[in-house]
């Protein structure tokens, strides 16, 4: 609800692209500055206690923002200011969330760990934008931005529950040595250093086109917030089904192969929703582009998680975030930019082409990546 409200609000003040693209940036950015840092920690410190930190500051940032709406003084930079201090909450988060995953469930059940917290994830996405379009046209963006901050007091009690791991001896030691460390390892994995390389591409040319979906709503398909809602939702579930088939059936095939295929899946997929000649065919092709994103997107978190060693999956986890999220500014600038330049088609079209690019030059010079188990 939160990020389709922030989205909604930022286009209203400007009535601008690149601002939106601005916004994003402004919430990625840490990333690049920390992510590396936050899976030192997330090795050394327990993951449990991390998260109660960093869920308790999310918490903080919603209700901000809600007492900026609510007294009628919001700025657009308001809003870049909070979106940079939950990014940098997200960037300890993210990494020792994901690394925790396979403590508390098992290497043998990772992919369906994984695939289930997707779901769960998805669940969100799809309500939430679906519900924020509603309440934005009945009672404002202020309201979804409260009820965001509300939601975190469930979130930090389950933390509670949770019994905190002793920190691990050996990510003790200077903080460049042990980030270089864990960078050493993954330039020596073919497939780790292909996975992380497919993400990348995905993050600068692709992951951001959200940034451009008010634009679709309002300026292409004349839908407004209900609609602008809606395509966010169909989006997510995509990536909903596609989690809780992997749940289900994930484990009958190699995940290299599950990996390469929805390397391809998710841009074909993403050219679709750019030449999308009516809003029902936009929705139907956000549905299939979200099931090749969670497609590549589960199991190559899986793989990267079972592939590292326990002493350096927090940093393994980091390099993704790093990649994954840290590198959205660059995408929402970039995609901020061209749509303003180009318009929006044209900008998700050039996304959806370069990461079809990436995903062959991959696959052709890591042959190894398809036939991982």
């Amino acid at each position: 609800m939160q990020m389709a409200a922030q989205a909604w609000l930022v286009y209203e003040l400007t009535d601008s692209p690149l601002a939106l693209g601005l916004v994003g940036a402004c919430g990625t950015a840490p990333m690049l500055l920390f992510a590396l840092p936050a899976g030192v920690v997330a090795d050394r410190l327990s993951k449990r206690n991390i998260l109660l930190v960093t869920q308790s500051v999310a918490m903080l940032q919603a209700f901000a923002l809600a007492a900026l709406v609510y007294s009628g003084a919001v700025q657009v930079w308001h809003v870049m200011v909070l979106a940079a201090f939950l990014g940098t909450s997200h960037s300890f988060d993210m990494p020792a969330r994901h690394a925790m995953v396979i403590e508390l469930a098992g290497r043998e059940d990772v992919l369906n760990a994984v695939s289930l917290n997707s779901s769960a994830f998805n669940s969100g996405r799809i309500v939430g934008p679906a519900v924020a379009g509603v309440l934005i046209g009945a009672a404002g963006t202020a309201v979804c931005f409260l009820i965001n901050g509300v939601s975190f007091v469930a979130t930090i009690i389950a933390l509670a529950g949770i019994a905190p791991r002793p920190p691990r001896p050996e990510a003790q030691g200077p903080m460049l040595a042990q980030i270089r460390g864990g960078l050493n390892w993954a330039k020596g994995q073919p497939v780790v250093k292909g996975l992380l390389g497919m993400i990348a591409v995905a993050s600068v040319f692709a992951m951001s086109y959200a940034t451009l979906l008010p634009v679709f709503a309002r300026d292409v398909f004349h839908t407004g917030s209900q609609g602008y809602g809606f395509l966010m939702s169909a989006y997510a579930m995509g990536a909903l089904t596609s989690a809780l088939l992997l749940t289900a059936f994930g484990h009958r095939w190699p995940l290299g192969r599950l990996a390469t295929i929805g390397s391809y899946w998710f841009p074909v997929a993403l050219a679709a929703v750019a030449l999308s000649p009516r809003y029902g065919v936009a929705l139907v092709a956000l549905f299939l582009t979200g099931v090749g994103m969670m497609l590549f997107n589960a199991v190559s978190n899986t793989m990267l998680q079972s592939l590292s060693p326990d002493e350096l999956r927090g940093r393994v986890m980091s390099m993704r975030t790093l990649l994954f999220a840290g590198m959205m500014p660059v995408g929402s600038l970039q995609v901020g930019a061209v749509g303003e330049w180009l318009g929006p088609r044209a900008a998700v079209a050039l996304g959806a082409g370069m990461c079809l690019v990436a995903a062959t030059v991959v696959c052709r010079r890591v042959p190894a990546l398809r036939r991982s188990e």
